[in-house]
């Protein structure tokens, strides 16, 4: 499970009677960097919350058979990061046309923040700027 400590709660509530045995293993922020960093590696706070949700989301199943431990934590981060740089090939024109839904869908959300009198958020306009860079790229 991955959450704040309330939301956690919950979720043990729902799941468990309330005089069930449970063991509680913890891991917090501090300890995922803590365990990455005694490996040589240095993740960043985004790595380090994408990292915790992974875990957080990973099947009983799994855990219970390969564990939670500090090298497992590098592992999964390592499987993060090249995941993060895998490439893939498409055509221009599957590309292109995605981009452009994507592009209209972003401006459709801009427009109701601006109708709502609210600025577009940041990551708004983040994605639109890489929209727009891959669309200039495809052009060149």
């Amino acid at each position: 499970m991955f959450g704040t400590r309330e939301e956690l709660c919950v979720q043990l509530e729902n799941m468990f009677t309330f005089d069930e045995p449970l063991i509680l293993l913890v891991w917090t922020e501090e300890g995922v960097s803590v365990a990455c960093r005694e490996r040589g590696q240095h993740p960043d706070e985004k790595e380090v919350w994408s990292l915790m949700k992974a875990i957080g989301d990973m099947p009983m199943a799994e855990y219970r058979r390969e564990g939670i431990t500090c090298a497992r934590v590098c592992e999964l981060m390592m499987k993060q990061r090249e995941e993060e740089n895998r490439q893939v090939s498409v055509t221009a024109t599957l590309l292109s046309r995605v981009l452009k839904r994507y592009a209209s869908d972003l401006e459709n959300r801009v427009g109701h923040a601006w109708e709502a009198g609210r600025q577009e958020p940041e990551c708004l306009r983040d994605a639109l700027r890489d929209v727009h860079s891959l669309q200039n790229q495809l052009a060149a």
